[in-house]
């Protein structure tokens, strides 16, 4: 009777861990889990403050729509609703506005396990001396409708993978 009943503990043990086990991964998998993977060059410019001589306003945004894909790798949906721009100057950080392009309104809602890409805009308040770095760096601080945020960082130039060389050929089927 007692190799029975050991028996039983160590199944239902194991069981039990297992069960466990696959409740934590599936509760880890619905947090929200965003990734933001740019795409496409941001185009920079820097314009006049009307009635200002003492600033410019200071602006980078996609060049064409969907630079920016947001990857969500939960199983549940999330939406961004609001972003926050960061530029990092060698004096510091300055704190800019946000914006989007074209019919990139908020909120955007990400499906579960899906993907989505929209045009952000960054408008900096800079000194009327400030000039533009060769490759600027900036934040971007994604909040989502339950208020966790996602920080990341982008560069003006993307960099590119593909190169000029000759493409890959295959060998051809026997």
């Amino acid at each position: 009777m007692d190799i029975r009943f050991d028996a039983q503990l160590v199944i239902s043990l194991l069981s039990l861990l297992i069960t466990a086990y696959f409740w934590l991964v599936r509760v880890r998998r619905e947090r929200p889990n965003l990734e933001f993977i740019q795409l496409s060059d941001f185009r920079s410019s820097c314009r006049r403050i009307p009635n200002r001589d003492d600033a410019r306003s200071y602006c980078l945004q996609q060049l064409g729509p969907g630079g920016v894909l947001i990857v969500n790798h939960s199983l549940r949906q999330n939406s961004i609703v609001t972003f926050d721009c960061f530029l990092m100057t060698e004096e510091g950080i300055i704190r800019g506005e946000w914006g989007y392009g074209g019919d990139d309104s908020p909120p955007w809602n990400v499906g579960p396990e899906t993907a989505l890409a929209f045009s952000p805009a960054c408008f900096f308040e800079v000194p009327s001396d400030f000039v533009e770095p060769e490759q600027p760096v900036f934040y971007i601080r994604f909040r989502t409708a339950s208020g966790r945020k996602f920080t990341k960082r982008f560069i003006k130039t993307v960099k590119q993978v593909a190169t000029d060389d000759e493409p890959l050929r295959l060998p051809k089927a026997a």
